[in-house]
């Protein structure tokens, strides 16, 4: 963010507008739609303010086609030391006027800081396509309501809570349609009957790593929650979208180190929702694929929590749509198992893996591994030794869908040797299977040795 919006109330204050033409008359259109006293100097017509005109102004807007005067506009703000916006002239002005989208008392603005006001333009024309005129009249409903709330709860939460209930009841539908007085009935009944507060618990998955994977329901969830509790696959372009004054705790796992152990969490989350709040668990993928929702669930029933469960694009499908892959095909797989390489405990080394090994060997049969880098070898190992072929092709996938996503193309009977010999460093994903040589690595990789090698003589 290289500049910070910011509204700037005008209710009672001066504005100084000096320019000339359309470029003033634009800047007029604008500013004479808000509370604010106008000064106007028309240059073309009247005769260049003094420091005295306009020393009492609030803000002081210049818009001129040349140059010269729009420094000299410049230059009298600067030496009133008054904030001032040259149109066109970033480097003269203090602060930039966003594209606006006006909703009466509701008003949404669209900055880049001036150095691109068409993207600016065309980024409020998706925003104002999505946001109907009928807010209008529920900005007004809600200048109305604001003194009574603030009246009624002392407390910023309570408020906050009241707002998010309210503005998807019946009172707004009213307001909505226009009926203001109304709606400030129904909202102000409500006041006098509010509802007991309690707290709920949402398990939310965030996707592989891409914050444009989220669902829209995860980034409503993340925008409401009281508290986030989320782990170390989240990353901080996902966390960024979370409401700013959320609660966090970071409880982040990693194999063998489990900074915050199970049953530490389940604690928490039961503590957190006890008062009251709305939390959010937070977990990379979907919390339903080696996620350890189903644990948390079972703790959150046994204490009586309300809980409920968001899914998101858990890796497998994230990481292979990212590189290309099918899990199934038609020509190439008719199945895929998902499987792990952590146990129970988190202790991979003394994991015995006790799978279908026969099943999970057979050809046309995508395997995908989660958290599998230290049993590589063994996975390799048993699936070689039940008869899967070891030129089946596999691929590894380090930080899927993220900037820094590694993908390496190998087979089966080298992957265990490619790990050891390049240890990934972020959360990695192991697919196996005739599948994979469709993938951009191995595909690329076809075509290098597809190559004739051409010998030079001397």
């Amino acid at each position: 963010m290289i500049a910070l919006p910011l509204s700037w109330p005008l209710e009672g204050r001066k504005v100084a507008l000096i320019g000339a033409g359309v470029t003033l008359a634009r800047k007029l259109n604008l500013v004479e739609r808000t509370p604010a006293q106008l000064l106007i100097y028309d240059i073309e017509h009247a005769e260049w303010p003094t420091a005295d005109d306009v020393r009492d102004a609030s803000l002081i807007l210049v818009a001129f086609e040349d140059r010269a005067s729009a420094e000299r506009g410049a230059t009298l703000a600067h030496t009133l030391k008054i904030p001032v916006n040259v149109v066109d002239q970033p480097d003269l002005s203090d602060f930039h006027i966003p594209a606006i989208i006006d909703r009466g008392s509701l008003s949404i603005g669209v900055a880049t800081g001036g150095t691109a006001p068409v993207l600016a333009r065309e980024t409020r024309r998706k925003i104002e396509a999505a946001v109907p005129p009928s807010e209008t009249h529920v900005a007004e409903f809600a200048l109305k309501l604001s003194p009574h709330l603030r009246e009624a709860f002392s407390n910023v939460d309570d408020r906050r809570r009241f707002w998010e209930h309210i503005l998807t009841a019946p009172a707004t539908t009213l307001a909505r349609s226009g009926k203001i007085d109304e709606a400030l009935t129904a909202a102000l009944a409500e006041i006098k009957a509010p509802k007991p507060r309690t707290g709920v618990v949402h398990l939310v998955g965030a996707g592989p790593g891409d914050p444009e994977l989220l669902t829209l329901k995860a980034l409503r969830l993340l925008s409401e929650a009281d508290v986030i509790i989320y782990d170390r696959l989240v990353g901080d372009a996902i966390m960024d979208l979370a409401r700013r004054d959320s609660e966090r705790f970071y409880v982040g796992k990693q194999r063998s180190n489990h900074s915050v152990p199970q049953d530490q969490i389940h604690a928490l989350l039961v503590e957190q929702a006890n008062l009251g709040k709305r939390v959010v668990r937070l977990k990379g993928g979907d919390p339903f694929v080696f996620g350890r929702g189903g644990e948390e669930v079972e703790a959150l029933k046994a204490a009586d929590i309300e809980v409920h469960v968001t899914p998101g694009i858990t890796a497998a499908l994230g990481c292979a749509a990212s590189a290309g892959v099918p899990l199934t095909h038609r020509d190439h797989a008719q199945s895929v198992t998902f499987i792990t390489g952590h146990a129970k405990d988190g202790d991979a080394q003394h994991n015995d893996l006790q799978l279908d090994w026969a099943a999970l060997s057979l050809a046309h049969h995508t395997l995908v591994i989660y958290m599998g880098v230290a049993t590589a070898p063994r996975v390799c190992a048993q699936l070689m030794e039940h008869g899967r072929a070891g030129s089946t092709p596999a691929l590894i996938i380090e930080n899927g869908t993220r900037p820094d996503e590694v993908r390496t193309a190998t087979q089966l009977n080298e992957l265990a040797a490619t790990l050891a010999a390049t240890p990934p460093k972020g959360p990695t994903l192991v697919i196996i299977g005739e599948v994979t040589a469709l993938s951009h690595e191995h595909w690329d990789r076809a075509q290098a040795m597809a190559q004739p090698t051409i010998k030079v003589s001397a």
